[in-house]
């Protein structure tokens, strides 16, 4: 077995390693369903690059065959790597962040991955391994989830929609959506006994139960589109196979009539008390709203970059500059516009949307063109159909590491199939001993050097980071000089990940002041994070993100008039934010400038009077402010629910008024009177007022509920009897 050989079965088996990365969970890691999956597909990719350079070199038969689908991925990545360098945020646009690491370094690994599939998987039999492979891992998946369901095995985001090894529910279902029509593709075309079929349907019915106990509505949806697009071009264009055609036929009217039927029952109790049944029946225009908001926002910031966008990863930028205040309920900061074309507006603008979607016209182009596709109009119709529902799903929500593989994967398949015309039916080598032998030697050891590289550079440092940042939030053996050691550690790398590090610096900075650490200790914490969170301002002085955050960190630390400047610019990045204005405010109020907190405030309300909650920081506005009776008349009188809200209560404490405090905490008692801690801070306010009485009765309450109090509250009420005020 010659070198080649050798080589090429090791670039197989790679490529049959990548449909495992679904069960990739790395615990020791930050993001552990995201990163472990995404280092590992790099990885692979960059192992699979280096061995099908080194086999390109010695054969020129394993060298890219340019087609139209080939050059218009070519085109999209370059065009989004233009975008990304004039971006909002060049590094992160590279490298993105543990959650999403979809940036550029991302694209660049599926553009190779695309390369050395749609090369080395040059024959029909071995494709069947690989989709017989993915949906073999599907079915394992499909298998875990069920064991969720059941309650065997505990749902990681929560609640009752299954997320399988994705930890994201969204994720899983569109993994189960292409698998459910590659599935299909594989039960259409087996040629052998009817056992497989008996498998392969068993298998589709797996993955439907998973698909919809997912509940993602918009996946579930792009189900019924692909299905019908994919029945109806069979019903059509299918002149063979009349059985075939005849079931796609009643698919199709069958899978109508079940739409029409759900949507005259969608008001019964049947479906309200359905888990997943209620999610479809309440899907409105008013709860789309947001998403409507949000697609109105990218297409302002559209119109400022049109050509190139802002960049991957930057729709950050865009949110906070046009930032519609009806979202305040809403997520605080969004990062996707859950769009698939506006998404790859904004990242790219014009040009790289163009470039994107002439990826999907490009494979449909191939896959129905006249040519010896080896491809039945079923089978072909069955990949419409695939492509039909994802790029549905996608309109309502976006891509993960997984939906990108499984799409370049069925692009580097009809890439093949497009140039099978030209390719080798059998995977002999054609070409080993022709070339310059001194090219070879040169080359050979720069791949392999290339590759080592790329693993440590672009892999290795973020693995560590992500380990050691982990290492650095969790409770250490050493204590906090270990956890500090950690972070100091997990910030040298800067590389991908490095804001969450940063920003986990500073919340870990705020869990040790307020957990009483030594004061020494509180100050390395809080000067490590001051001065990696001040980098990072004057990294990025445009992003409001970064503002707010480090402002809020300073307002913790008490450095409220250093926080006013960057809170100010936060505001001036994002007007229309009504949490950067309650953040100014508060720092405001700490500084004794209560007339301007109250201003802030009020113009936060106004933006959208909607929402309890600016109604309720408003009000706290007035109150420190003595406008009470001015602010009642406007917006109606305070309710008892209102009074009952701790910033309400807080605020009469602050200015004295521990007369409106007592109203308030009877409220509070009366809603919950078990609260021992309720009872000693009523008994705090009687006190306050001089009825000591009153403040033993409240204390001696509060030592019946809590036992553990006994102690403390028997010495409160000793001091008080004595005329001291404890």
């Amino acid at each position: 077995m010659n070198v080649q050989k050798i080589l090429r079965y090791l670039l197989i088996g790679g490529i049959f390693a990548v449909p495992f990365i679904p069960l990739v969970i790395s615990s020791t890691m930050f993001f552990p369903f995201i990163t472990g999956k995404n280092f590992a597909f790099s990885i692979i990719v960059e192992l699979l690059l280096g061995g099908w350079a080194i086999l390109a070199v010695l054969d020129k038969a394993y060298r890219p065959k340019f087609t139209l689908l080939l050059i218009s991925i070519l085109s999209f990545v370059g065009i989004i790597a233009i975008a990304d360098i004039f971006g909002a945020n060049p590094f992160k646009s590279f490298w993105s962040n543990f959650e999403r690491m979809e940036g550029f370094l991302t694209l660049a690994h599926l553009l190779g991955y695309f390369v050395v599939a749609g090369t080395v998987l040059n024959a029909e039999k071995i494709w069947n391994r690989f989709w017989n492979t993915s949906v073999a891992v599907s079915v394992f998946i499909g298998f875990y989830g069920l064991l969720q369901l059941s309650g065997k095995i505990n749902i990681n985001q929560g609640g009752v929609r299954l997320d399988g090894t994705f930890g994201n529910a969204s994720y899983l279902a569109v993994y189960m959506l292409f698998h459910i029509f590659i599935t299909l593709f594989l039960l259409v075309r087996w040629r052998g006994g009817a056992w497989m079929k008996y498998l392969y349907g068993a298998a589709i019915v797996l993955q439907l139960i998973i698909l919809y106990f997912t509940a993602t509505r918009s996946t579930l949806l792009g189900l019924v589109v692909g299905v019908i697009v994919t029945t109806l071009l069979i019903s059509i264009f299918e002149k063979q196979k009349i059985l075939i055609r005849k079931i796609s036929i009643g698919v199709l009217i069958a899978t109508i009539a079940s739409v029409g039927i759900f949507i005259a029952i969608k008001d019964t109790q049947f479906v309200k008390k359905g888990q997943v049944l209620s999610r479809f029946s309440n899907i409105t225009l008013e709860e789309g709203a947001s998403r409507f908001t949000i697609w109105g926002m990218a297409f302002e910031g559209l119109k400022e970059r049109p050509i190139l966008g802002w960049g991957q990863e930057n729709f950050n930028f865009v949110f906070n500059k046009y930032y519609e205040p009806s979202l305040f309920s809403q997520e605080p900061w969004f990062d996707r516009v859950h769009n698939v074309v506006f998404d790859w507006l904004i990242a790219g603008g014009i040009l790289g949307f163009i470039a994107y979607f002439s990826i999907p016209i490009f494979m449909l182009f191939y896959l129905w063109r006249k040519m010896e596709t080896h491809l039945s109009v079923t089978e072909k119709g069955i990949f419409t159909g695939l492509l039909a529902g994802y790029f549905f799903h996608n309109m309502f929500v976006f891509d993960n590491i997984m939906s990108y593989i499984l799409f370049f994967s069925i692009a580097a398949y009809i890439h093949v199939h497009s140039t099978l015309s030209q390719a080798k039916t059998d995977n002999s080598s054609v070409d080993s001993g022709n070339g310059n032998e001194g090219l070879k030697r040169v080359a050979i050891p720069i791949i392999i050097i290339v590759v080592i590289s790329s693993i440590y550079f672009f892999n290795i440092k973020g693995i560590v980071t992500a380990r050691t940042l982990i290492q650095a939030i969790s409770p250490q053996a050493g204590g906090l000089e270990v956890n500090l050691e950690k972070l100091e550690k997990a910030l040298s790398y800067k590389t991908v990940g490095k804001q969450e590090v940063i920003e986990q610096t500073a919340t870990a900075a705020m869990r040790v002041k307020n957990g009483g650490a030594p004061i020494e200790i509180q100050t390395r914490f809080f000067e490590l994070a001051k001065s990696e969170l001040g980098a990072l301002v004057k990294e990025r002085p445009e992003d409001a993100r970064i503002r707010i955050f480090y402002a809020a960190f300073l307002n913790n630390f008490n450095f409220h008039q250093e926080a006013l400047p960057h809170l100010k610019k936060a505001v001036e990045l994002s007007p229309k934010k009504q949490a950067i204005a309650f953040e100014l405010g508060t720092a405001y109020l700490n500084l004794g400038e209560t007339d301007k907190a109250f201003d802030v405030f009020e113009g936060a309300y106004n933006l959208d009077t909607n929402f309890k909650n600016a109604e309720i920081i408003y009000r706290v506005g007035a109150i420190y402010t003595g406008r009470t009776e001015e602010i009642n008349n406007l917006i109606g009188p305070i309710t008892d629910s209102d009074r009952a809200d701790n910033r309400i209560i807080q605020a009469y404490a602050k200015i004295g008024r521990f007369d409106e405090v007592v109203k308030s905490l009877e409220i509070v008692i009366e809603r919950g009177p078990d609260s021992a801690q309720n009872h000693v801070s009523l008994g705090a306010a009687y006190l306050e007022l001089d009825k000591r009485q009153m403040a033993i009765s409240e204390i001696q309450k509060a030592i019946d509920l809590d036992e553990g109090f006994r102690e403390d509250g028997e010495f409160i009420i000793k001091e008080i009897k004595a005329g001291r005020n404890p």
